[in-house]
């Protein structure tokens, strides 16, 4: 396979809309780094003793100023590599800050300054937009689809906001998502092989 562009692709959405499963085949199609959000989630939940039978929201646990900035710093850390696909991008994380963190003005000014600066580090954004259908319960999403679609909303905003180009990916079957994505790209599954 020959590429002649170097892809940092973030995979925008709320929680539920595919991006993990979507990365993961789009970073096997071309053959680049598949970057996970679960990681530094995962060890931020464990660390501080998070507990998943306590009915706390899991966006609400960790939308404190310090797991929030710890998240960001890791977050850009994680995605100082040369290529990647990504589950989760900048336009994520100031989403949940807008959404979560409405009572520390002042954090959230900050995670959207670093948000904004870190958003052109992007080659193409893909939005894996909201659905308002049953949300997989995967012990660590919140099941609300409306709060799953304020999420979504929130991040289109500020794609809008911030004059980031994005591409709206439609197709709900990871094989079309991928197909549609190379799409954009400019290259096609053929190429791919």
């Amino acid at each position: 396979m020959v590429q002649i562009m170097t892809f940092r692709i973030g995979l925008v959405g709320a929680a539920g809309t595919g991006k993990s499963s979507f990365a993961e085949a789009l970073s096997s199609a071309l053959e680049i780094p598949c970057l996970k959000s679960k990681g530094i989630t995962q060890d931020i939940l464990s660390r501080d003793g998070y507990d998943y039978s306590s009915g706390v929201q899991i966006e609400r646990f960790l939308a404190n100023s310090g797991r929030q900035n710890e998240i960001l710093r890791r977050t850009i850390e994680q995605q100082e590599v040369e290529e990647f696909v990504t589950d989760r991008t900048v336009v994520d994380l100031a989403a949940y800050a807008v959404c979560e963190m409405n009572c520390d003005l002042n954090t959230v000014k900050h995670i959207l300054e670093a948000c904004k600066r870190n958003v052109p580090n992007y080659t193409h954004l893909f939005l894996c937009p909201w659905q308002d259908t049953p949300i997989t319960d995967n012990n660590r999403r919140t099941l609300n689809p409306y709060y799953q679609f304020m999420i979504h909303a929130v991040e289109r905003g500020v794609m809008d906001e911030w004059d980031s180009r994005y591409f709206i990916i439609k197709p709900a079957e990871i094989k079309e998502r991928v197909k549609e994505a190379l799409s954009i790209l400019g290259l096609s599954a053929a190429q791919m092989q």
